[in-house]
């Protein structure tokens, strides 16, 4: 799934490679996909409207990645599970795909979704009704995610409210672009349990799960994503996952107790007992 540090690797491919490039034709909707997010405009409309438009730029907004089409729109990819991948040569194009553009210089990209994922085309103007950015959200790696301000959203959580650690991180309040896969390392560094309760977190616990928030984002970015997951270049990402399914039923790396799963809020959670503790 495409998270907050890949939505960055890959809009920042995207402008480097893509920049410049004229779109000669876009085809969207010939695979339908039950969970692919398009927005208000027709597949036809789609390809009218994005033939002939300039790619100017590409940026991203929490795991959604916006590509600039001058004049005046925005093509919202990423927000799930997306294979993006820019082709040089038309023999390389997937059998099946949610979107392919091609470009007057006969190289082309392509977006197939697994699970969920954007295809939507807006204009710019109404970027601020995105419904997946999530805009109340504060953004991890923006200079608004400061110590004091997480530690106010952790002292604002309702006394009678529980809110464990994996629920604050990505669904309330959340921070913009993280979800189920990121979360597993940073807790486990951090030595949090992703059930235990974030109020009963000490304030050398916050300052400690705040400072392995930012530095393993940064290094996830600075390697190019996680292992998990390929860039435009369909090469996978360097930054090797310490939690994940392949490592359930193995010795954890610090204290060698097994790794056990669970099921919680809609994903499953990856830990280690002894290294992070429910109190």
């Amino acid at each position: 799934m495409i998270e907050l540090p890949e939505a960055i690797v890959l809009s920042k491919q995207i402008k480097d490679t893509l920049k410049g490039k004229v779109v000669k034709s876009a085809i969207r909707g010939q695979y339908p996909h039950k969970f692919a997010f398009t927005g208000k405009f027709s597949d036809k409309e789609f390809s009218e409207l994005l033939k002939g438009k300039t790619i100017k730029k590409s940026w991203a907004n929490g795991n959604v990645i916006l590509v600039h089409l001058d004049p005046g729109y925005l093509l919202s990819l990423g927000c799930g599970g997306e294979r993006i991948l820019y082709h040089k040569k038309e023999k390389t194009l997937p059998k099946k795909h949610q979107l392919l553009v091609e470009f007057d210089d006969q190289t082309y990209l392509t977006v197939t979704i697994s699970g969920w994922g954007e295809v939507r085309l807006l204009e710019s103007k109404d970027l601020d009704k995105h419904p997946h950015i999530f805009f109340e959200r504060l953004d991890p790696l923006s200079e608004e995610f400061t110590l004091s301000a997480f530690e106010e959203l952790v002292n604002n959580l309702p006394d009678k409210k529980k809110c464990s650690a994996k629920k604050f991180y990505i669904t309330d309040p959340g921070l913009r672009g993280i979800g189920n896969g990121v979360i597993q390392d940073i807790f486990f560094l951090s030595k949090i349990h992703p059930k235990r309760e974030m109020k009963s977190l000490s304030k050398e616990e916050r300052e400690l799960l705040y400072e392995t928030t930012l530095t393993e984002l940064r290094k996830m970015i600075n390697l190019g994503g996680r292992d998990s997951e390929k860039d435009i270049f369909n090469k996978l990402g360097g930054y090797k996952r310490i939690l994940h399914s392949k490592t359930v039923n193995t010795p954890c790396p610090q204290c060698k107790t097994i790794i056990k799963k669970q099921q919680y809020l809609g994903g499953t959670i990856y830990f280690c007992v002894s290294c992070q503790k429910m109190d």
